[in-house]
């Protein structure tokens, strides 16, 4: 068991909780302003549903951590041959993507038809752009510039579990 690799996992995993509780506070502070906007009382109601979210959020992120952690130990990715992932917090990282996406859709209902407009936009310009070859092309590129320079993320069986003798199985999908 690599301790460096748990650690870069809990880092990984510590700024994605402090991404979704930054986005949590975008949301908050656009619901706030709405409600002044409409001059609606601001109730302790309000204040506890956003505590309820804040413990439903960052408790699912910390569940998520552990489930990361668990596959990590159990060696969940090397069995099916998705050692490039080996050590990164892939659930958690999900999770957090997950809520980051309905706190934008969020904040997003929060705003004014000039503004809805204007995001819409931006989403489809952005959605022609990913469609483009060219983008695909850059990509790749990029990818296979890593690749060749030996920037890619690899972990070797041997730093992943010193002092531990791994055994290879014969597979079906080699």
């Amino acid at each position: 068991m690599n301790f460096q690799t748990i650690k870069e996992m809990a880092v990984v995993s510590c700024i994605a909780c402090i991404i979704v509780l930054f986005a949590m506070s975008i949301d908050l502070a656009s619901g706030l302003y709405k409600a002044k906007q409409r001059k609606e009382f601001r109730s302790s109601w309000g204040l506890k549903r956003t505590v309820s979210k804040f413990i439903m959020y960052e408790g699912g992120m910390m569940i998520a951590f552990g489930v990361d952690l668990l596959i990590y130990f159990s060696r969940i990715f090397e069995l099916f041959h998705l050692t490039p992932i080996v050590g990164i917090p892939v659930v958690t990282c999900l999770i957090g993507i997950f809520l980051l996406v309905v706190e934008f859709m969020s904040i997003r209902e929060k705003s004014d038809k000039k503004t809805k407009k204007d995001f819409s936009e931006a989403g489809e310009a952005l959605a022609k752009l990913i469609e483009s070859k060219t983008f695909k092309d850059a990509i790749i590129m990029a990818m296979n510039a890593n690749n060749e320079n030996g920037h890619g993320h690899h972990h070797h069986h041997d730093d992943l579990y010193e002092n531990e003798e791994i055994v290879h199985e014969p597979s079906i999908v080699e």
